[in-house]
């Protein structure tokens, strides 16, 4: 792969190819057939066509440019595809592997020939005031000098299951490239952009997500995992079981399938859904926590993933397992993306009023010569009788030195539209001063002796505060500690932001050990 630092304007594009809502017109612009497919005043195709909705994954080359020119593969990267009820016409979103633009374009298919117009647009920036269009790029031997078309066609080969781009290659090695790229418009007609595809190959996946039938009865469940969790939903439709908000933060609306038999509940490894530019699985995964004898650890999965079983009491309609419940864009090796769940626990959710168990800070750091500190919190999401607490109504409050609540200023934390002196569990600021899931916050304070943090319920119509859990700068001399077995065991990972990592997260990880004790050290 070689790489080439480019101008600035190339890398701000690259950067904000986001698909913008559209309200100006573009004179002169060359547009594509659209058929009965509606397209905006730009002619930009945005909502998904009717038709054959199919997936399809990527293989091939690509060049962009995120801040130097690259020369990659496409591989993995998914390509959603309609062809029309007549077989007549296809589109395809987001064209090109790496520029995620959320649009479609349109071709023309006759037999197994797809012939798709240049010149069709895929994105229009309001706030620059120009767009980028299909076109035919080649290069030979320099990466600013280039021969674009807008006019004319490309063509692919629809071979069973797969579909082929015509007559492109590149080489990286000699700057040589033609294929399929993308150009801006008006003020910068013709420039290209960087984004190019060359020997494309789309394979077809032979599944798509999990459709709940129609009138599905759905409970409230609370999904449990370590010291996190959340609220979903699970319904029952005779012995097949449904499952929807699994995870926390990405494919929230979709639905796993499962069978139960014997006390067992059953998912197979299923399609959960397009995520950004990849397919994503649910699936289950054997896995051993294997310590490393410096307070820290690591989980040795067994490959490939694949069900994930659960045991289900009926006397209290709950779900456990040993296993890790996987979101992965891969099933065949610890190289994919998403959000694993150590060991969770379904159980009926059914609000409480209650008292929140007390939360700890376990890490309290200053950087920068008492310029700022990094503060993290476990925050449980339990009352003091075990019962799980809705997270968005929950919040927390902090102290320094005596029991008045902390006060965030606008001043200082440039994300908040006013003064806050409670925060609730999920805020985050944006900014990465303020961490959601209590995680995390930047103190821009020092010269105390104490650190504090209280949690706040109301649920079941009631107020409830836990105690204040401190952190002490000079330890008390009436606090001790007291070692036993479970001393050593490490508890949680956090990086330098506040995020829960894994134990092996490569990089800086603060570990807290059963007894409170707090060890950071360079992962590598």
């Amino acid at each position: 792969m070689k790489t080439y630092l480019l101008s600035l304007f190339a890398l701000l594009f690259a950067a904000t190819a986001s698909g913008q809502t559209v309200n100006r017109p573009v004179e002169n612009m060359q547009l594509a057939p659209l058929s009965k497919v509606t397209a905006d005043k730009h002619g930009i195709i945005r909502d998904q066509p009717d038709g054959d909705y199919r997936i399809y994954v990527r293989e091939g080359r690509a060049t962009y440019a995120p801040v130097y020119f690259v020369d990659e593969k496409q591989d993995g990267i998914v390509a959603e595809v309609v062809f029309s009820d007549d077989g007549k016409k296809v589109w395809i979103k987001n064209i090109m592997s790496h520029a995620t633009t959320y649009t479609w374009v349109e071709g023309d298919v006759d037999g197994n020939t797809i012939t798709m117009p240049l010149g069709q647009m895929v994105y229009w920036g309001e706030d620059w005031g120009y767009g980028m269009r299909l076109a035919r790029v080649k290069v030979n031997g320099d990466i600013k000098k280039y021969t674009v078309e807008t006019k004319g066609s490309v063509t692919f080969t629809i071979d069973g299951n797969t579909i082929s781009i015509n007559d492109t290659f590149g080489d990286d090695e000699s700057n040589t490239y033609d294929g399929l790229g993308l150009v801006y418009t008006d003020a910068y007609e013709g420039e290209w952009s960087y984004y190019l595809d060359y020997e494309t190959v789309l394979t077809y996946v032979d599944e798509l997500p999990v459709t709940p039938p129609a009138g599905l009865q759905t409970e409230t469940y609370s999904m449990e995992n370590q010291n996190n969790g959340h609220l979903m939903q699970v319904g029952f439709d005779g012995t097949d079981v449904y499952l929807q908000n699994v995870t926390e933060s990405k494919l929230t609306t979709s639905w796993m399938k499962g069978t139960f038999e014997d006390g067992k509940v059953t998912f197979p490894a299923q399609c959960a859904g397009i995520g950004g530019s990849f397919i994503y699985y649910f699936c289950g995964i054997n896995g051993e926590r294997v310590d490393d004898g410096y307070g820290g650890y690591t989980w040795i999965y067994d490959w490939p993933a694949g069900d994930l079983v659960f045991d289900f009491d009926e006397s209290t309609n709950t779900f456990t397992t040993d296993q890790t419940l996987l979101l992965t864009t891969s099933l065949n090796a610890n190289d994919g993306r998403g959000e694993i769940f150590h060991m969770p626990r379904l159980r009926p959710y059914e609000e409480h009023a209650g008292t929140p168990k007390d939360p700890k800070v376990i890490y309290y750091q200053t950087y920068g010569q008492n310029v700022f500190s990094i503060a993290m919190f476990e925050v449980p999401l339990q009352d003091t009788e075990g019962n799980f607490m809705d997270p968005a109504k929950l919040s927390y409050q902090l102290f320094v030195d005596d029991e008045e609540p902390y006060t965030l200023y606008t001043d200082e934390y440039s994300g908040l539209t006013e003064n806050m002196d409670e925060i609730p569990y999920l805020f985050s600021d944006k900014k990465g001063t303020i961490i959601e899931k209590a995680y995390g916050i930047y103190i821009y304070q020092s010269g105390f002796d104490r650190f504090g943090i209280q949690s706040i319920y109301r649920g079941g119509g009631e107020e409830h505060r836990s105690n204040i859990g401190w952190w002490y700068f000079n330890e008390p001399e009436e606090i001790e500690t007291v070692a036993d077995s479970k001393t050593e065991v490490p508890t949680a990972a956090f990086d330098l932001q506040g995020r829960r990592v894994a134990p092996n997260h490569k990089g800086i990880v603060i570990t807290r050990m059963g007894d409170g004790r707090v060890v950071k050290k360079v992962q590598r």
